[in-house]
């Protein structure tokens, strides 16, 4: 066997992908997005394959492979049942079949012909084959089949079309894979040498993507994290194994921060990158609903997909203003646009959510990994909080209320048969959180879900409002997510009351298990932070807990810290009275020192309460709540031109990571507090279910979750190895036996009172 034959690259693709791919009719639906839940159709699926006659076959594999001139492509595919005459593809439904839009039939009727020509094939099938269509409803499970018959001749064609179709363009994303293989070969840092810890950290993240292994690393501020995570992952891109690398961020600064590197690493622009963002900002036409009927851009999009896919390749990064430039000048949608090409590209860069959220647009993209994605998380440390976000909803009865009175009279029975369900649950539990799931509302609004989009069917003259489209899509995300809950992991909380003040909310207090399923998607997940510490409650909290770890030292010299501990200050709540006079002082001495300073609380309420006393001063800054992006960054740059300044912010918010002051920008950090989360019945909950496993409930519920946050504030004082500054924690806790042991090894730390402090 030649060495050519053996390097061979193997695309493999599902009978169900090949289908997508050559739909090139039809546009974007809104409305059909909603329908039976995952497992709704699986157990439809059981119920109908068991109901069949003696002979029938259920779950039958099928697989070719296609020789194409320098690859090959595998098509596989588990069809849902074959009989004599042929095979049958099942599809569970909530609405009719003369209701389901023309695209949806088109691509079932494609993806059943396909099955069909593939067993036919590999059954050597010479008769005419009968190719058989079932829409089954998920709650009466009544059935309407559409059988069509094909000769061994017509399938066969019909599977060539699609193949060489799919084969024209694996030959340009081959030729493109083979030119990225020698240029990642031949990529160089784009500095002249690795810092050492740069270096440690490169190394085993090039390791890591090799061998397919997770990994973890702790890096402190100054290490170069993205170039050293960026980098090695590219060079091991270069087998061609790894077919994307996924550059996740919580922060739009981390994501400027990939772009930047990978200009760098890439100055002639050869790769192809894909900004992800969310519909809002990518939307072209935000007054109208995101489908074919309403909208021109999403009107023809598959056609339009297919003309603009060669596009792809004609410049290295896509980002925003470019996807939605492309847009404009060719009326497609952007938004949908960059997620279909986000399979196709080297490198993706975007938020966490459009891989690992479960209730996402396009839930398929990290399927379609097919473990040859590398994911680099920055600012690792996040998964945990934003991995309980991504897995929780709520349902408000505000929002229901509203709805009643801006829809069609159509309407009005199934919004109120939620009502109905919405007031029992309500008035049936008796407790703050509950494990009883609504199953009632649930099913509820699965209803709502289908009978609203049979009536946009039905009337494509009207377009539904606003507010009804977000009720669609929150009802959408809640029946999936009470379809993933489990007992161990969430809770239901509940707020009764008038009908508008009603809500429930589905909690997830530890997201480990979904995030790991997750994790196992891709060729392995590269997580790093500044702040895993400590490591036992990082990796078994994130879905981690098999990952390799790496702790780097600090590029910082000792004499660059003046940290310094208040151990005369307690900020407990029985002391909250007491605390703003005790920091008055020091809160006018730190105004007027002429240095750029953060004061950093462990709430808004305390916050409020300590600057109270403060003089008005342009100088002195008090971070509202509700801050845009645009005011973020208008307040960093005045640390970037102004000296004097003070900004009073809190823990674990928008200034607390993911910003860089150096040298004079920022010179003290200020941190008022342990950042414990609030004492409440969730917290509660969390700790008692961690320590119903066997945890220290209370460490891993408020502790260290408190600490990551503290030591991430300290961490935006000193930046790079010229500068020097101060870091100030307030609060006796600090001298204990378990934060002193917790505070990073290079700190050289002083204590005393806060009156000792200048």
């Amino acid at each position: 066997m030649t060495s050519e034959a053996v390097n061979r690259k193997t695309y493999r693709v599902s009978v169900r992908a090949l289908a997508e791919f050559n739909q090139i009719q039809g546009s974007l639906i809104a409305t059909d997005r909603p329908g039976p839940s995952a497992l709704e159709g699986q157990q439809v699926h059981r119920i109908t394959q068991v109901s069949r006659q003696k002979h029938y076959r259920a779950e039958f594999p099928v697989r070719l492979n296609w020789a194409c001139r320098d690859f090959d492509i595998q098509l596989s595919g588990r069809i849902d049942g074959v009989f004599e005459d042929g095979i049958e593809e099942i599809k569970s439904t909530r609405v009719p079949i003369e209701e389901l839009s023309d695209e949806a039939k088109q691509l079932n009727r494609l993806q059943a012909n396909l099955y069909a020509a593939l067993y036919s094939l590999s059954t050597g099938h010479a008769d005419r084959i009968c190719s058989r269509l079932s829409y089954v409803h998920a709650q009466t499970l009544k059935e309407q089949t559409d059988d069509q018959w094909l000769s061994q001749a017509e399938a066969v064609d019909l599977l060539t079309t699609c193949c060489a179709h799919y084969e024209d363009w694996l030959d340009k994303f081959h030729r493109h894979q083979h030119k990225r293989a020698g240029l990642l070969n031949a990529m160089n840092f784009p500095y002249p040498q690795l810092r050492v810890s740069q270096r440690q950290m490169a190394e085993n993240v090039y390791r890591a993507c090799r061998t397919k292994r997770h990994l973890c690393v702790e890096a402190p501020t100054g290490t170069g994290k993205t170039l050293a995570a960026l980098f090695p992952a590219l060079k091991a891109a270069s087998s061609q194994q790894v077919q994307s690398i996924y550059f996740l961020t919580m922060k739009t600064t981390g994501q400027q921060a990939a772009t930047t590197a990978l200009e760098k690493l890439d100055p002639e622009r050869e790769l192809t990158s894909v900004s992800l963002g969310a519909r809002k900002r990518l939307c072209l036409n935000s007054e109208s609903v995101c489908d074919g009927e309403y909208c021109n851009y999403a009107k023809d999009y598959f056609k339009k997909r297919q003309a603009l896919r060669h596009k792809l390749f004609s410049r290295n990064h896509w980002s925003f203003e470019q996807l939605k430039t492309l847009g404009t000048d060719n009326e497609v949608c952007p938004y949908y646009l960059s997620q279909d090409w986000a399979i196709w590209a080297d490198i993706v860069i975007g938020d966490m959510n459009y891989i690992y959220d479960t209730t996402a647009t396009q839930p398929y993209l990290l399927k379609e990994i097919n473990n040859q994605a590398i994911i680099l998380i920055d600012e690792g440390h996040n998964l945990i909080d934003r991995g309980r976000m991504m897995f929780s909803c709520e349902f408000k009865g505000e929002e229901l209320q509203m709805l009643m009175a801006r829809v069609p009279a159509a309407m009005k029975k199934p919004l109120q048969k939620i009502q109905k369900q919405l007031r029992e649950y309500c008035l049936n539990t008796t407790v703050e959180l509950s494990d009883t799931a609504p199953d009632a509302l649930v099913n509820a609004l699965r209803n709502f879900n289908a009978e609203s989009a049979a009536l946009l069917r039905e009337n494509p003259s009207y377009e539904p409002n606003q507010l009804w489209q977000e009720f669609i899509f929150t009802s959408a995300r809640f029946v999936r997510l009470h379809e993933l809950a489990n007992k161990e992991d969430f809770t239901w909380r509940v707020r009764g009351g008038k009908p508008a003040e009603r809500k429930i909310e589905l909690l997830c207090l530890n997201p480990a298990k979904l995030l790991k399923q997750k994790h196992c998607c891709a060729n392995n997940v590269i997580a790093f932070s500044a702040t895993f510490t400590p490591w036992h409650f990082s990796n078994q909290m994130n879905g981690l807990q098999a990952a390799v770890t790496q702790q780097l030292a600090s590029p910082f010299k000792p004499e660059q810290f003046r940290v310094f501990i208040a151990n005369d200050v307690s900020t407990r709540f029985k002391d909250k009275t007491a605390l703003p006079q005790a920091l008055n002082g020091t809160l006018k001495r730190i105004v007027s020192n002429n240095r750029n300073s953060m004061v950093f609380f462990s709430s808004y309420q305390q916050l409020n309460s300590c600057s109270s006393e403060l003089p008005e001063n342009e100088k002195i800054i008090i971070q509202q709540r509700s801050l845009t992006t645009e005011e973020r960054e208008a307040l960093i740059n005045r640390f970037r031109t102004e000296t004097g300044l003070t900004l009073l912010t809190v823990l674990g918010g928008v200034f607390a990571e993911g910003i860089d002051l150096p040298e004079e920008q920022l010179s003290e950090v200020v941190v008022v507090g342990t950042g414990l989360p609030q004492l409440n019945t969730v917290n509660n909950e969390i700790k008692q279910r961690l320590l119903n496993s066997g945890l220290n409930g209370f460490e891993f519920a408020y502790l260290f979750p408190g600490l990551q946050k503290v030591l991430q504030a300290a961490g935006r004082c000193v930046r790079t190895e010229q500068d020097y500054g101060s870091i100030l924690l307030i609060d006796d806790r600090f001298e204990d036996y378990f934060h002193r042991g917790w505070l990073p090894e290079h700190w050289q730390v002083s204590i005393g009172s806060l009156k000792n402090w200048d």
